[in-house]
């Protein structure tokens, strides 16, 4: 049964804290004017207090997401703490602003675990900062506990895994294979595809599309698979030789403002097919694009027709713009408090208990695999919309 609890005072608290950075959380630029007021490690053990690193794009092009994941993290702590805290000690979170941007993220997470002396940091959603600091990371003693989907910020080129980098959801080998099987499924035979060359959210999740595809015998033609970068904006540019050729569908996993460019230019361009996109096009999607979303079709770790999860949302929709985000933050510090109960901050055991981790959160059953330090056998479940609400489709065993 997942452990569903309530959210509407903490989600209120994780957000007021994470647009002002009160106390308990700190942006990488204060946390070292407050270092003297920052507890370290050897005095959290005898002072009562636990001190972990929340590392976020809390501003900056994908500041929705680290927002989402910073507040459901500090919700968690919260309810944590309101239930007596970890084996009697106050949990504490400092969170550390990587602006998006991967000199910030890597001075921002020097700054924890040197400076601060966190025990364990909530690492971020994106792949290109989480990819930033993973070699950073094997110089410490403190794990990072993330959401990327890029394999490569959990494994190095000889397959083994970086020590302290740790994916609490499926990857983009997972999540890729899904949407296309999800494709194959509802008889789509011609496809385009529009991804960011440039981003490695976007590129992780291309070639497990692809080879899905051609396990049925469909191959996209090199014209009809269209890469663009940042300096690339004229989007129904880009699009033009793709609506022209009036394939089923258009994969497009993208970042959720490059995704609403790129359904504004299909729609203006007068494409009726279908948009298939990833996390990214779950809420807030639907409502930074403001019209009728429902030819698009997406991939979420959360099963938002539960009544349960669907409770919960509708607590926190007024203040938290991407749920799955939410979740995604709350499940990871309530995983990590778990281990740290039964195992304490000593950083061995802590390793130990998450390469051996299996623990039942809102987002599913995750259990991870040590050799990669990704998770096995989590479901996830294909959307759509009518017109701006959120429909779920189909769930995907892992």
């Amino acid at each position: 049964m997942k452990r569903i609890v309530s959210f509407v005072l903490a989600a209120g608290m994780a957000l007021s804290m994470a647009a002002c950075s009160s106390s308990g959380s700190s942006t990488a630029q204060e946390s070292s004017s407050t270092a003297s007021s920052a507890t370290s490690a050897t005095e959290e053990s005898s002072g009562g207090e636990i001190l972990i690193g929340c590392l976020q794009d809390i501003t900056g092009s994908t500041s929705s997401l680290g927002i989402s994941v910073q507040a459901g993290a500090q919700a968690a702590v919260d309810e944590i703490n309101a239930n007596g805290g970890i084996n009697g000690k106050t949990l504490v979170m400092n969170t550390y602003d990587t602006k998006g941007d991967v000199t910030e993220a890597v001075n921002a997470y020097i700054t924890a675990v040197t400076v601060d002396e966190v025990s364990l940091i909530v690492g971020p959603p994106v792949a290109n900062i989480a990819n930033a600091i993973k070699e950073t990371s094997e110089g410490y003693d403190v794990p990072v506990v993330g959401l990327a989907m890029d394999p490569s910020c959990q494994l190095k080129e000889d397959g083994t895994p970086y020590k302290n980098m740790f994916g609490l959801q499926p990857n983009a080998d997972s999540q890729g294979e899904i949407m296309a099987a999800f494709a194959l499924k509802n008889g789509y035979k011609t496809f385009g595809v529009l991804y960011n060359q440039e981003n490695s959210y976007s590129v992780s999740l291309l070639d497990p599309f692809l080879d899905r595809l051609a396990e049925d015998g469909v191959t996209v033609d090199d014209s009809m698979i269209v890469a663009f970068g940042a300096a690339d904006t004229d989007y129904k540019t880009l699009l033009q030789p793709l609506v022209s050729a009036n394939v089923d569908a258009i994969y497009c996993p993208n970042y959720t403002q490059q995704l609403v460019a790129i359904v504004t230019a299909a729609t203006e361009l007068g494409y009726e097919g279908k948009i298939i996109a990833g996390l990214d096009a779950a809420p807030a999607f639907n409502t930074t694009y403001g019209g009728d979303c429902s030819n698009v079709y997406y991939i979420n770790n959360i099963n938002t027709e539960d009544p349960e999860i669907a409770a919960k949302i509708a607590e926190i929709e007024d203040t938290v713009s991407a749920p799955n985000k939410y979740f995604l933050g709350y499940d990871i510090v309530m995983a990590a408090a778990d281990a740290i109960s039964k195992n304490g901050t000593d950083y061995e055991a802590l390793h130990s208990a998450f390469e051996n981790l299996s623990y039942e959160g809102i987002t599913g059953t995750i259990t991870i695999d040590p050799a990669t330090h990704m998770p096995t056998g989590m479901s996830m479940f294909m959307y759509t919309y009518d017109n701006q609400t959120p429909v779920m489709l189909e769930q995907f065993a892992g």
